[in-house]
């Protein structure tokens, strides 16, 4: 999430409830399983939130 914030000034925010993440500027949802940059914040919301990891997801 920072890293986009950084490349394009692009302020996000996580859903802790449906953990999907928001771009402000873009206006739309980003894929927080497929970008690779926002992989790492998803899989700790999700074990914070369900006390493990989350499933293989594949593309």
């Amino acid at each position: 999430m920072l890293q986009h914030l950084q490349q394009s000034n692009h302020c996000l925010a996580l859903s802790y409830s449906d953990l999907s993440v928001w771009c402000f500027s873009c206006d739309a949802y980003l894929n927080a399983q497929v970008i690779m940059q926002l992989q790492p914040v998803y899989e700790t919301a999700y074990i914070l939130k369900f006390g493990e990891a989350p499933p293989f997801h594949t593309v």
